[in-house]
């Protein structure tokens, strides 16, 4: 058996450490592009803004993406990703003794958790949804999915006789909560809420969830 007698510095580099270090780039460059975002709007930003807020040069930040549009893509994909976990764990938790008020309180707050961390989506929307079709498919999931699951938990409620609701109502009900979801949070934000997002965020579930509040069994 031949011994590798090479000293440390010339031996191959290891693959694995260039990976870490592309991976960490990219998660860096997502991260200060959602901040921008978030903070200033997404038509204000070229990803030579962003390239700028990371001190990187642009040709780093094109090396990991083609440019604004890429990085759009990936974070849509990434709050897709959240939302969906977040449905499902949703969808199961609200089954049985499972399906009560605090289980719905409860994924209705982590959703306007999340929808807040990606409020830009939701400011933007109509715009984005226009000039980017994956974002504007991406947003139709999220909708739906948001909306059938809240369905789903409504209908669960009024079986176990948590709630009295037609299933008229169960369906008017699921799409307000839904587009609640999405846009309380901010729509507090532009009344001149000046609270902690985090707080903000409590009070736009709580007043979400107003409304199943009132169809609650026992409720006068």
């Amino acid at each position: 058996m031949t011994r590798d007698t090479r000293s440390p510095d010339t031996r191959s580099p290891d693959p694995r450490s260039h990976d870490t270090r592309s991976h960490d780039t990219k998660a860096r460059i997502l991260e200060t592009a959602l901040a921008l975002f978030n903070a200033e709007g997404v038509g204000v930003q070229s990803a030579v803004d962003i390239a700028a807020a990371l001190e990187i040069s642009p040709g780093h930040l094109y090396y990991h993406f083609k440019g604004k549009p890429e990085i759009l893509a990936a974070l849509t994909d990434a709050y897709q990703g959240e939302v969906d976990l977040v449905l499902d764990s949703a969808s199961r938790a609200c089954r049985g003794r499972g399906a009560t008020f605090e289980t719905l309180w409860t994924h209705v707050h982590i959703l306007a958790e999340e929808a807040w961390d990606a409020r830009f989506l939701y400011r933007e929307a109509g715009a984005l949804a226009l000039r980017y079709p994956d974002i504007a498919a991406r947003l139709r999931h999220i909708g739906v999915a948001t909306r059938q699951t809240l369905h789903g938990m409504l209908d669960a409620l009024v079986e176990g006789g948590v709630l009295a609701a037609s299933p008229e109502v169960v369906d008017g009900l699921s799409r307000l909560m839904t587009t609640g979801v999405g846009y309380h949070a901010i729509e507090l934000e532009l009344e001149g809420d000046t609270g902690p997002p985090r707080e903000r965020i409590a009070r736009a579930a709580a007043q979400i969830m107003l409304l199943p509040a009132g169809l609650a069994v026992g409720q006068s």
